[in-house]
């Protein structure tokens, strides 16, 4: 446990009744969903009873830079909780990934809570709070498997739930109105490599004595059948391994999936090799996971990238960030050439323990064939089953419902035809129609006793961080959108008496090749000229130059347009001579 985690005895309870705490009045019960329905990522949900909230994950998702140029991360948006910032007494984390875990420090930094999550969610939380130097804005506490905790009016307890992060966690929030049960990212593993399995006995428990909402994870909805065990990754990795005893092994994968580093780690140990953690997030989850007793690796084992020199290579497994070709990621830079420890060649094999989150696929194959043009041997889940998907497939959901027995449904987690597909398994189940909720970000849904209500919802647009600022609106998007289209600017010069005293100067970035096209640019010179002189003669005062400007901008974006069919972004500059 973290030294400043704590699990305070007072505020637990051994109790099991699903019955309200407080006796039998039924008050409403509102759900806010925030992020996560509609995308992968930045998963957040907001519950409120009596006037307080408590929040279940705040997560960031990974922007696609074709549409959101400069931006680092998307949250979800901290309008509406900023308005209740005084009414919020928790946040909830389901596990480590970065899409439920990793935007709390962003969080903080406008409200303070107290955290709460497993050992594993709360170190890792602990670990991102001190470095971003917010530990003085939260507390952490430790839900242990099937702890029952209050938090403010919230009776809440966590349930032991298989994914790819160990210490993943069910949150069932007790209401008057019965239990609600939030999944956070999950898979129903019959042999995890922990041997943590999750509590479908007391999911069915919970179905019998009535649960009022199920939100559940819809990742894999369009998926038929059941996730492969994460064990088997492990058999996969041993002979891979074993087949190449000459080679020098690098395999990547998410710092956080503590699971299939266990296993990477166990097979290059078992076939006499040394493991060297590279990639900062790796190095420091590899740190916390050992000192939490989740990962077992002997001291004797671990190397650091400083002693690779001195290393025969052929010993070496190099466990990497990088899986999903995030371009400052380790991985990215050895296929590029730029990681000032660590080159490839033809005696390096490299394994991709991933599959490409949607969105990432360029990326990805970019550093694939970055690492071919090198020389070195590839694996990824195309050759082999190097990787297993942590989240539940149609078969798997079929068996939660079923212990569940919800009387309403929200799809949660997921791109929308996914939320779509899960909502389509339910029907098809037995649930009524109008029970089952395809909603989207923003929505929120007030429960009452028995009776449900689809409220009008709040703002949840996305929320920019770019770089050490927060923020970027949408115009500033827009703005670097329509610079990736190339830039045009018109430097006009008047004289006192409002006539053109030179032709308009023309300078682009990214248009055209001025060289090439020296006609074109001749031609909206003489455009821009006429458009000029036709605005100051119907002018009948002395020219208005900010006027004139938006004359220039019009007539050349509408010249651009027309004969390049490009929109590149346009601005003018006119200048009166006195």
């Amino acid at each position: 446990m973290s030294p400043r985690a704590r699990r305070p005895a007072a505020s637990s309870t051994s109790t099991r009744s699903g019955a309200p705490a407080d006796g039998a009045t039924r008050q409403p019960v509102t759900v806010t969903f925030l992020g996560g329905l509609g995308d992968v990522g930045r998963n957040c949900t907001v519950v409120e009873v009596d006037g307080k909230l408590l929040i279940i994950d705040f997560g960031v998702m990974f922007p696609d830079p074709a549409i959101m140029p400069g931006v680092q991360q998307v949250l979800p948006d901290m309008g509406w909780l900023n308005s209740r910032a005084r009414d919020i007494v928790g946040l909830v984390v389901t596990h480590g990934h970065e899409d439920h875990l990793g935007g709390v420090p962003h969080f903080l930094r406008s409200i303070e809570v107290p955290l709460y999550g497993s050992a594993l969610s709360m170190a890792l939380a602990e670990h991102k709070v001190t470095e971003a130097r917010l530990g003085d804005r939260t507390s952490f506490h430790v839900l242990g498997d099937g702890e029952r905790r209050r938090i403010g009016p919230f009776d809440v307890e966590a349930l032991p739930i298989t994914h790819s992060v160990p210490q993943s966690l069910c949150i069932v929030v007790h209401t008057s109105a019965g239990a609600l049960v939030h999944t956070g990212d999950f898979k129903i593993d019959e042999s995890p490599v922990d041997g943590r399995l999750t509590d479908l006995a007391r999911l069915r428990a919970l179905g019998e004595e009535g649960i009022a909402l199920l939100m559940a994870d819809s990742t894999n909805a369009d998926r038929p059948g059941r996730s492969a065990s994460e064990t088997e990754i492990g058999a996969t990795l041993r002979r891979l391994f074993s087949e190449r005893p000459e080679r020098r092994l690098i395999v990547s994968c998410f710092a956080s999936h503590l699971h299939r580093v266990q296993q990477i780690c166990d097979a290059a140990i078992d076939e006499g090799r040394v493991v060297v953690p590279v990639g900062r997030s790796m190095v420091n989850n590899v740190r916390i996971a050992r000192q939490l007793g989740v990962l077992k690796i002997p001291e004797r084992a671990l190397f650091g990238v400083e002693q690779l020199g001195s290393l025969d290579p052929s010993n070496v497994c190099i466990v990497c960030t990088g899986s999903q070709g995030e371009p400052n990621a380790a991985l990215s830079l050895i296929a590029n050439g730029s990681h000032p420890d660590i080159g490839v060649g033809p005696d390096d094999t490299v394994v991709l323990s991933s599959h490409p989150i949607p969105g990432n696929e360029r990326a990805v194959f970019r550093m694939v064939s970055g690492l071919a043009r090198r020389s070195a041997e590839v694996i990824h889940d195309g050759h082999e089953l190097v990787h297993t998907s942590g989240h539940a497939q149609r078969d798997e959901l079929r068996e939660l419902h079923k212990a569940c027995r919800p009387r309403w449904f929200v799809p949660i987690e997921g791109e929308y035809h996914m939320l779509a597909r899960h909502a389509q398994l339910a029907r098809e189940l037995g649930m009524r129609a109008k029970r089952v909720l395809t909603l989207t970000d923003g929505a929120q849904i007030t429960l009452k006793g028995p009776e449900l209500q689809v409220r009008a919802g709040v703002p949840a647009p996305y929320h920019y961080v770019d770089g050490t600022l927060e923020d970027p609106d949408q115009e500033v998007i827009g703005e670097r959108l329509a610079l990736t289209a190339g830039f045009v600017h018109v430097t006009v010069v008047l004289d006192s008496g409002g006539r053109l005293a030179a032709a308009p100067d023309i300078a682009s970035r990214g248009w055209l090749d001025v060289t090439k096209h020296a006609d074109v640019v001749e031609a909206l010179s003489e455009e821009i000229a006429q458009a000029v002189e036709r605005a100051v003669k119907a002018s009948r005062s002395s020219p208005d130059t900010d006027e004139v400007e938006r004359v220039i901008r019009r007539a050349a974006g509408r010249f651009v347009g027309t004969r390049t069919r490009r929109r590149p972004a346009v601005s003018a500059t006119v200048i009166l001579l006195s």
